[in-house]
């Protein structure tokens, strides 16, 4: 089933560019929100929240960097992966034919950017959420958003799995 896939080149629409130019926004927009309350934050913040999204672990201030550094890190060997990797070298639900490959592989790129693109969104929230709490401004509670942010990319991928089994084979 994952074996020799058509070597059809397919590559990423326009939209899929926009949507990796947001994603790449939101990469920055992360940086720069981190550097302009790390100055203003106490010493210890909040490094770990409970599924209520209440803080349940403290640590230095300096560590608010992992996240917009993974970030980028992340977002960076994703974007790779979804332009530079051809698409006939992924694994697919389906049989991959010459008829279907160019469908098949457009929806498999498209995939990876709408989830590279919630986890950027999801680390500038954690990252947001974190400086929030660490300054005590609970205006607004965004632990649910959290959560419900990692189970939308969570489902996504079963779903676009779900439609790739809907493509004719022939």
């Amino acid at each position: 089933m994952f074996g020799n896939q058509p070597k059809i080149e397919v590559k990423p629409n326009d939209f899929d560019r926009k949507l990796i130019l947001v994603g790449w926004l939101l990469v920055a927009v992360n940086f720069i929100v981190v550097l302009s309350f790390y100055f203003t934050l106490p010493e210890t913040i909040p490094t770990h929240f409970n599924l209520k999204g209440e803080a349940d672990g403290f640590g230095s201030k300096s560590t608010l960097w992992i996240l917009p550094i993974f970030n980028l890190v992340m977002y960076f060997g994703m974007t790779m992966l979804a332009t530079k990797m051809k698409p006939w070298n992924y694994n697919y639900p389906t049989k991959v034919t010459a008829k279907n490959a160019p469908i098949l592989y457009a929806m498999s790129i498209r995939m990876l950017v709408w989830l590279n693109l919630g986890i950027a969104l999801v680390f500038l929230v954690i990252s947001a959420h974190t400086i929030l709490l660490a300054r005590e401004i609970n205006t607004m509670d965004i632990g649910w958003l959290i959560i419900v942010l990692v189970a939308v990319l969570t489902i996504g991928p079963f779903i676009a799995i779900y439609k790739m089994f809907k493509v004719p084979k022939q």
